[in-house]
């Protein structure tokens, strides 16, 4: 595992990735969806309880101060990258403001650790079912699931993130890579909801493409089994095969045939 080049900016957030996968810096304390002054109750996976009980969360009593934080979606949203992201996302869970779900889906993707997921869920149901602070809620454990979430919001267009965030969530990708926040800014064009976009787990230009790769004859590729599988190219009389078990580290080929240039992708 490598690190990503220190950002200019700082997340002081519980945002972790999955140990395959780059670590953003990041800190590895989760949050809690009750009261500060009453004793965390138990939750799914994290103290014990059944898979198939539902989580229970308390309501909003005794909290901390967060009169600090802004209340507007564009300004709270941007905190996220400089204040602890457990105090924002109460803030945000607690508003009553759906805008706040895709932003918050954003940080349940990164997140490993069952007590974290657990409570961004609790959140973005809240936010889901408009649960007032005052009132219980609880939610199944199917929810705990980025994918059960995102099939959730491209099945609710009503429900739209804040202004700005095409440009906060390249910013929050730039994080990962610095490369990667370059495809997202304010304005990009899109065919695809921008809140349906997501790191596919390495770096920018992270999977070389092969540029003219070297040729050898087919009594020479004694590396190859009788079974392996080929991409066959022909072009003005010029033949050619591409090893899938090649190509599949590299996922595209540059080459020329018959004098054509060509790409081939897999």
């Amino acid at each position: 595992m490598r690190s990503c080049p220190k950002p200019k900016r700082r997340m002081t957030s519980w945002l972790l990735v999955p140990a395959m996968a780059l670590l953003l810096a990041a800190c590895t304390s989760g949050v809690d969806d009750s009261p500060t002054d009453t004793p965390p109750q138990p939750t799914v996976g994290a103290f014990g309880s059944t898979p198939d009980e539902s989580i229970s969360s308390l309501p909003m009593s005794g909290e901390l101060d967060l009169s600090y934080l802004p209340d507007d979606p564009t300004e709270l949203m941007l905190a996220t990258i400089e204040e602890p992201l457990a105090q924002v996302a109460r803030k945000m869970a607690y508003s009553g403001n759906q805008t706040y779900i895709p932003v918050l889906l954003e940080f349940l993707r990164f997140q490993f650790e069952q007590e974290a997921i657990i409570n961004l869920t609790s959140f973005l149901s809240r936010l889901k079912d408009n649960v007032p602070p005052e009132e219980v809620m609880s939610f199944p454990p199917e929810q705990n699931s980025w994918n059960w979430w995102i099939e959730w919001l491209g099945n609710n267009p009503q429900v739209q993130p804040p202004e700005g965030y095409a440009a906060w969530k390249g910013q929050l990708y730039s994080i990962v890579d610095p490369g990667l926040g370059e495809f997202l800014y304010e304005g990009v064009r899109s065919n695809i909801r921008i809140e349906e976009i997501v790191w596919g787990g390495v770096a920018k230009d992270g999977i070389p493409d092969l540029i003219d790769p070297p040729v050898v004859s087919a009594t020479e590729a004694d590396y190859l089994l009788p079974d392996d599988r080929v991409f066959g190219v022909s072009i003005n009389g010029e033949h050619r095969a591409y090893p899938l078990r090649i190509l599949n580290r590299h996922e595209m080929a540059n080459d020329v045939l018959g004098g054509v240039p060509f790409a081939l992708a897999y």
